[in-house]
């Protein structure tokens, strides 16, 4: 879709000049979130630019899924949370998109959600939770073994 953020970031992975990228799937494309507050924090962008999950090919859809939940398990086995958040909201970007929070035991507000956080959200805003280059080649390496590993 012409103006879409997402569809221009697709762009950029399939170019080689986005360093969130992890790995493509049949659905979708599997990065790392810039924001890292929650570490672990990955998106898993659908290949096809619709707002709704319901506006895909039923065929597709449940392919999608599927996938999304195969990612989700490698989040898991990458970063051993306690807990894992799964949000699709679509109000600003509406490109579908899955965002996978992994809760880590040293979460600061277990119970929560994470846009209780207000730390997190001026994170956010800020652009202040970005990992290092070294610490972003690390989480992208634990995710793309644990990928690897389904």
């Amino acid at each position: 879709m012409a103006g879409c953020l997402l569809c221009a970031r697709l762009e950029q992975i399939d170019a080689g000049r986005y360093p969130y990228a992890v790995a493509q799937l049949s659905t979708g494309y599997v990065n790392l979130m810039e924001c890292q507050y929650y570490e672990g924090t990955v998106e898993f962008v659908s290949r096809v630019c619709v707002a709704e999950l319901h506006e895909l090919d039923p065929e597709f859809r449940a392919r999608q899924l599927e996938e999304m939940a195969t990612v989700a398990a490698a989040v898991w086995r990458a970063y051993g949370p306690r807990k894992l958040n799964y949000e699709a909201l679509g109000n600003a970007v509406p490109h579908l998109h899955w965002r996978i929070i992994p809760r880590l035991p040293d979460d600061p507000n277990p119970a929560g959600p994470i846009w209780e956080n207000p730390e997190f959200v001026a994170a956010m805003k800020a652009g202040t939770a970005e990992p290092t280059a070294a610490r972003r080649a690390d989480l992208k390496r634990r995710l793309a073994a644990a990928l690897g590993a389904r």
